[in-house]
């Protein structure tokens, strides 16, 4: 017993077969302009959300620098996720991602800060955390 797929009329039923195949890719998307895979920033019409999403992409494919950079851009436009996410990234930096993440405590408690400023409550413990890892030993704050 064979199961067969439902016919779909043609697109263009008067156009030449290549034409119509030419039609159903721009329709696709696949002739809109895309983002360059290389490049560091996708296009502004982007969300956040999927910003965040072409980090963790990024990060699959062991490609951290742009990793970093996507979750700055997605945490810039206050995508929560991505803020929380930059904190663990620059606090475990050198210990998840070898050479290419320099560890920031600074800039870690900088992203901590704005999400705990959002509500999140996974942004204010660690916010609390950075509060006390921040304190240099001789009572200075080490990001002044």
């Amino acid at each position: 017993m064979t199961f067969h797929s439902c016919p779909t009329p043609p697109l263009f039923p008067a156009a030449r077969a290549w034409r119509r195949h030419l039609a159903a890719v721009w329709l696709c998307g696949l002739g809109m302009p895309a983002w360059n895979a290389q490049a560091d920033t996708p296009a502004s019409w982007l969300s956040p959300g999927q910003v965040y999403q072409l980090a963790l992409e990024a990060q699959t494919d062991a490609d951290y620098g742009r990793m970093l950079a996507l979750l700055r851009q997605a945490g810039n436009a206050d995508h929560l996720p991505a803020q929380e996410m930059l904190v663990q990234v620059l606090l475990a930096g050198p210990a998840l991602y070898g050479r290419h993440i320099a560890a920031d405590r600074c800039e870690a408690a900088t992203w901590a800060r704005r999400s705990a400023a959002q509500g999140s409550a996974v942004g204010r413990q660690q916010w609390l955390f950075l509060g006390r890892a921040r304190q240099a030993p001789d009572g200075n704050d080490a990001c002044s």
